[in-house]
């Protein structure tokens, strides 16, 4: 920036800084910058900053109360919508979280996806079995679905190691059994959901405790003479600039 520039710049903040105290001190410039003037200037900014404290902590105090039951009111939804969504998923477990996948098959939490020349679809799997053998040059797996139907996927030994089937496999199995673990207890988890959802929709204490608080703050600020006190204090103060100087300070 120019010299130029930084002068404009200044004199436009010292021409705020004037504006600002005439504004805060009418009547004119003796009464806004001599220092004769001063503890009249000091008396009114004391009367200012007194209610402007008061107002300010209240406000604060009211805002705290009142955000507060915001949180609460959150937090209860919140909990019933998380009791809900357990439920729904307990009803309707769907494919579940992904897990591994070989060649055609994807295997999930719940189901195992498979997309072969002769079957297409999701197989359940606390409802499958699986088995696997393996030659010099192909593997080959073996799955039994819910209908008893058997179908064979077969990989060459050149595309995909023996390695990756055998765990992938061992994989399959242990999420069989999860599933079946999962489908035995489900009854059970959706009966404790079902309680936890009715817990969480009767249980508004927070939100009660929350709303009470913001009651009593309520009522105690209304009931709080100091806001009104210096209210008048100020209005005195102003009483005593206009009497010196002719114009009511705002």
């Amino acid at each position: 920036m120019h010299a130029w520039g930084w002068l404009l710049l200044l004199a436009l903040v010292v021409a705020a800084a004037v504006g600002r105290q005439l504004y805060l001190y009418p009547g004119g410039w003796k009464f806004a910058f001599a220092s004769e003037y001063g503890p009249a200037r000091r008396d009114l900014d004391r009367a200012r900053g007194a209610l402007r404290g008061l107002e300010r902590t209240a406000r604060k105090e009211l805002a705290g109360a009142r955000g507060a039951v915001d949180t609460a009111a959150t937090a209860h939804r919140r909990r019933v919508r998380d009791a809900e969504e357990r439920i729904a998923r307990l009803r309707d477990p769907g494919r579940g979280g992904y897990r591994d996948e070989l060649g055609a098959l994807s295997l999930y939490e719940h189901v195992l996806v498979v997309s072969t020349d002769d079957f297409s679809g999701d197989l359940p799997l606390h409802e499958i079995a699986v088995r696997s053998d393996h030659t010099r040059t192909a593997g080959h797996l073996y799955l039994v679905g819910p209908d008893g139907r058997q179908h064979l996927v077969t990989y060459a030994t050149a595309d995909i190691a023996e390695e990756h089937v055998r765990k992938f496999v061992v994989d399959v199995h242990n999420a069989i059994a999860a599933a079946k673990s999962f489908q035995r207890d489900r009854p059970a988890q959706l009966r404790q959901a079902k309680a936890d959802l009715h817990q969480a929709t009767n249980d508004t204490s927070e939100q009660e405790n929350a709303q009470l608080h913001l009651e009593e703050v309520t009522a105690r600020q209304s009931g709080d003479l100091r806001i009104p006190a210096a209210r008048q204090d100020l209005a005195a103060a102003h009483d005593r600039w206009q009497e010196l100087t002719g114009h009511r300070p705002y």
